[in-house]
Formats: structure tokens, sequence, C-alpha cells
């Protein structure tokens, strides 16, 4: 009986000694590119930058993100991950995913060469990134807007 209660006790002073695991924060998306590989696909690039504000790491499980132009989905990246990410950095997420040029729906010759210039399409990515951080599941939300541009 007294055994008992010394390790339930012990377990109380432990976890009341941990910290709360808080959810990665994203931040941004860099190096979005979209790559011809043909004249019916393209692939479409982009990093996603996070926040790890526990100060011991975490995992990156997956990503499940629709990737939207003109409010039409025209491509849905769904990658499991496992990535370990240090506690309090920065990190990098890859969002890579091949679209199907036909599902960009760019009827207009004129939409299709504004890919080519310089203001390009607005595209917008919609979704989450879950992580593990001791164990607690989280969801980061993404969503974030930018023009891009079709490099040859």
């Amino acid at each position: 009986m007294k055994l008992g209660l010394f390790f339930s006790v012990l377990v109380l002073i432990g976890l009341s000694g941990c910290n709360k695991p808080e959810s990665p924060q994203f931040k941004y998306l860099e190096n979005i590119a979209v790559e011809l590989e043909s004249l019916s696909s393209a692939n479409l690039h982009a990093e996603a930058i996070l926040y790890n504000p526990n100060k011991n790491n975490i995992t990156i499980r997956s990503a499940n993100i629709d990737i939207m132009m003109n409010d039409k989905v025209i491509a849905v990246l769904d990658k499991e991950y496992d990535i370990k990410v240090n506690g309090n950095e920065d990190f990098m997420v890859p969002l890579d995913v091949k679209i199907k040029l036909k599902d960009l729906n760019l009827n207009a010759i004129g939409s299709a060469l504004g890919l080519f210039g310089n203001s390009g399409q607005e595209i917008r990515y919609l979704g989450k990134i879950k992580v593990k951080a001791y164990g607690v599941p989280f969801s980061v939300k993404v969503d974030y807007k930018d023009n891009i541009n079709l490099k040859m």
C-alpha cells in the first residue's frame, strides 16, 4: 500500500514538472516554383517554414494541403513524412507535387501566357501539416497566397 502511494506521488511530481507541449507555428512558404515537365504536366515546388517552440524535438508526420488557383483546386498534396526537428528552431517541410496542366483550366491564351509573365498567377496553399510533440499530435494550419511564374 505504501509503495503504491509512493509511486503515485512520484508520478504526480514528475508530471507537474513537465512543460505542456506547444503546437509548431507556420511562418511562410518560400522557393515557390513551377517547372514545366512536359506539355501536359509540371512540378510545383515549395518549402513551408515553421517554428518549433518546444525545447525538445518533434516529428513531422504528414501534410494534407489543397493547392488552388483562381479559387479552384489544381492539386492535392497528401504526403507522409518522418522528419525529426530540433527544439526552438525554424524548420522546413518540402511541399512538392505534380500538377496536370489541363487541371489549370487555362482556356484563354492570355491566361496561359500570364504564367510566363512578370505578374504570374496567384496560387494558394490551404491545409494542415501534422506533427507530434511529446507523443501529442498537433495540426498546423497552412494558409498562404503568392504569385507564381512558370519556368521553362
